[in-house]
């Protein structure tokens, strides 16, 4: 299925259960996804609801920020949450705010993701509005880096398994999400399956380069912590266009500097903490504390690559962190050869496999 060209014909396709009390999960500010559509669409067939803005460990939305909705609009806590069940190892629990809930829904966006191969689906719930416990326990770094975790990954990803048995647990049963313009709608799983379906994520690269310029969304470019994932992506995919030691050039503004959430905020203090390039939190006792992980990633990263943020308009904390951030653009200290990214969250680009070198094709770091 290619899904619906608006939220009200995926939900007329598929619509959702009703209940007497019924909690909506949406996304905050970081994922470019439509709110106000999708909760107009959705007010006809739920009747009074509550929309739970997911906001895992990022930090609230001013007031300015939130989106425009028919149902009153509560933000998340996670520290304030109700337990549900023990996933492989990994407390459950989600925001308190839903206990009271009989029918719990999901908003969100099915993209590209560097555990749970795809967002979408149950992670609206699990996730975006888990327990502190909950989130710090699944970004452990044995979990970012198990086998089957993987940018666009879906089969076989032990990463994805948990959020959406996490998700099921908490009462997840309906997701309404939205995939490259398009609206799918129903079962949670299914929805993410059939949105990634539809999606044409990579683009192929004939040759390695030693240069890519990553021009980051607005929504994505907030902060570092948001912004450093369209390097991750890339660099730590299966088969990056990369000769080793190129830079990666991270065009975004990064207002917020390393990120103002409870996440962001630990994984800037571990930055800071550390000698960069990072390389102590891949060895040794495992970082703690939901956000650390966004480091192992860059630790892994930047083993084998070079990172500059451009067009930074607040260098200074990145800076601290050892952090090449400059205010220039990329087109004033990128080479002019570089290879030039404009979607680096939606089309990745990867290298083209010849058929007679695929055998010992060396396999990007997850």
């Amino acid at each position: 299925m290619l899904g619906f060209a608006t939220p009200e014909e995926a939900i007329a396709a598929s619509p959702p259960p009703r209940g007497q009390r019924v909690a909506i999960a949406i996304p905050d500010g970081t994922r470019p996804v439509d709110v106000p559509a999708a909760l107009a669409a959705l007010r006809p067939w739920v009747g009074e609801a509550t929309a739970h803005v997911g906001l895992g460990l990022h930090r609230p939305m001013s007031p300015a920020e939130q989106p425009a909705s028919p149902f009153p609009v509560v933000q998340h806590d996670p520290d304030d949450v109700v337990l549900t069940a023990v996933v492989d190892g990994v407390p459950g629990g989600i925001s308190r705010a839903l206990a009271a809930a009989d029918v719990i829904l999901g908003v969100g966006i099915v993209e590209l993701h560097q555990y749970a191969g795809f967002s979408g689906g149950h992670k609206a719930v699990s996730v975006g509005l888990g327990a502190r416990a909950t989130i710090d326990a699944l970004h452990h770094r044995d979990r970012v880096t198990a086998p089957g975790v993987g940018l666009g990954n879906l089969d076989g990803n032990p990463f994805r398994e948990v959020v959406d048995a996490l998700g099921a647990a908490a009462g997840c049963v309906w997701a309404l999400n939205t995939a490259g313009g398009r609206w799918f709608a129903g079962e949670p799983r299914r929805v993410v399956r059939e949105a990634a379906s539809s999606l044409s994520c990579w683009v192929d690269v004939d040759e390695p380069v030693d240069a890519v310029i990553l021009k980051v969304p607005v929504q994505k470019a907030v902060n570092f912590y948001q912004a450093s994932r369209a390097a991750t992506y890339v660099g730590l995919s299966a088969r990056p266009p990369l000769r080793p030691g190129a830079t990666l050039y991270v065009e975004a503004a990064c207002p917020e500097g390393m990120g103002e959430g409870s996440g962001e905020r630990a994984f800037a203090a571990l930055a800071e903490r550390l000698p960069y390039p990072w390389a102590g939190v891949l060895a040794g006792p495992p970082p703690e504390g939901g956000g650390t992980q966004r480091l192992v990633v860059l630790a892994l990263l930047l083993a084998r690559y070079r990172l500059v943020v451009t067009g930074c308009t607040n260098p200074a904390p990145l800076r601290r962190c050892g952090v090449d951030a400059r205010v220039e653009s990329a087109a004033m200290v990128a080479p002019r050869d570089a290879l030039v990214v404009d979607d680096p969250f939606g089309k990745v680009p990867r290298l083209v496999v010849v058929a007679s070198l695929a055998p010992g094709f060396p396999r990007g770091q997850r």
